[in-house]
């Protein structure tokens, strides 16, 4: 594969973009996990019988460090399915044009993947962008770009190789 880290330097997404990018991610993780317990509880209730109320109520009155765990989890399972399956991108960086993509350019394989997400689980990681970059960036050799004039960029040093090639 062809290393455009040079490319990646230069188009990669500033601070308040990534910013917006959590924002929007953790809100929408957020209504994707209430509503996925929602729905678990509902059809619990449904098939034992039990009162949905009860049941509700119970599961809210969870340990507070289990809960952040349990939650922890299904948010960095949510995000790591988002990006992979579509190829880099969460709700937020579709809304933001941004894209992750290895320090070489290329599209993550399924690991760096698994690793970049599950690695928010880490207390504080949010806070790991106050300095150069991010830890989920880091530990996963990974980076978010600008979309669209990444893309160009690739494209423009694509046709001038291409360029050279039919010259021989």
């Amino acid at each position: 594969m062809k290393n455009n880290a040079r490319i990646v330097d230069r188009h990669q997404a500033e601070k308040l973009l990534r910013f917006i990018n959590f924002l929007i991610d953790y809100v929408f993780a957020y209504l994707v996990i209430v509503f996925l317990f929602s729905a678990i509880i509902i059809v619990y209730s449904f098939l034992t019988g039990q009162d949905y109320a009860e049941k509700a109520q119970a599961f809210g009155e969870v340990n507070p460090f289990v809960d952040r765990i349990i939650t922890a989890f299904f948010y960095a399972l949510l995000m790591y399915l988002t990006e992979y399956l579509t190829k880099g991108r969460s709700l937020g960086k579709f809304i933001t044009g941004t894209l992750v993509v290895n320090e070489n350019g290329n599209l993550p394989n399924s690991n760096d993947f698994l690793k970049r997400n599950f690695s928010r689980i880490v207390p504080f990681d949010a806070l790991s962008f106050l300095g150069s970059r991010g830890w989920h960036d880091s530990w996963s050799d990974t980076k978010v770009v600008k979309r669209k004039s990444y893309l160009e960029a690739v494209e423009r040093e694509n046709s001038i190789e291409d360029i050279g090639k039919i010259a021989l």
